[in-house]
């Protein structure tokens, strides 16, 4: 997930008991370009997955039934490198969730660019679609790349890896599959370790940075201010 620069907190919403009702993103500052927009109107139709509140669950594997693995990305930015990794592992399915209308258009124009057949997007807000909008086991890898930090404290209830959406993560996993998270943000990892200390769902910790993930803008910012990029690899018990 690549974060938004916006830090306009009049966006919050006014009924904030539900957890759902949380917003744990930032509207984007920036306008939609015409590339993107005009990415959207011609591909759109092909490669953003619609449905409403009467649809049933997406299955993955039927729309995806000659993958070898079928991986959800949560909040792909502006693209880069979801692309990537598509085009570097062919024989997977990626599913980008992203809430920022560019990003999706960037999403798309990387597609036609690339001529991308294992990428499909669905323009939401993850917490959401997630529950109803896929299938329970799903998914062999989710995902999550430097998610939004709400650096500050009265913010950290906007912070998405917390409570009860690590467990409805794993309901979206196949038996061992994994979840890799990756952040530049000390604080935030020391509090991703706190919680998914308290969950049975999951089991796992820090590792490596993986050759496969591609250096992100956000990743580049945060190594040029010296922040540490911390991954962690959480396999679904």
């Amino acid at each position: 997930m690549e974060r938004t620069n916006n830090t306009n907190d009049s966006n919050s919403t006014n009924n904030e008991g539900h957890p759902n009702s949380i917003r744990t993103y930032k509207l984007r500052g920036a306008r939609i370009t015409p590339a993107q927009e005009g990415a959207i109107e011609r591909l759109g139709e092909r490669f953003i997955l619609a449905r409403s509140a009467t649809d049933a669950s997406i299955d993955v594997r039927a729309l995806f039934p000659q993958a070898k693995r079928r991986v959800l990305e949560i909040g792909s930015g502006m693209g880069e490198a979801t692309a990537a990794m598509a085009q570097a592992d062919p024989d997977s399915a990626i599913i980008a969730i992203e809430v920022h209308k560019p990003g999706v258009g960037s999403l798309l124009w990387r597609i036609e660019k690339s001529g991308l057949e294992n990428l499909r997007i669905v323009h939401a807000d993850v917490k959401e679609f997630l529950e109803e909008g896929f299938t329970n086991e799903s998914f062999d890898e989710i995902r999550i790349y430097f998610p939004d930090p709400w650096q500050k404290l009265r913010h950290h209830k906007r912070r998405l890896l917390q409570g009860e959406f690590i467990p409805l993560l794993s309901t979206k996993l196949i038996p061992r599959g994994l979840l890799h998270i990756a952040t530049d943000w000390a604080p935030y990892a020391e509090w991703i370790e706190s919680e998914f200390a308290n969950v049975v769902e999951f089991a796992g910790g820090k590792v490596s940075r993986p050759a496969h993930r591609p250096l992100t803008r956000f990743e580049e910012q945060g190594l040029t201010k010296d922040h540490e990029v911390t991954d962690f690899f959480y396999y679904k018990t």
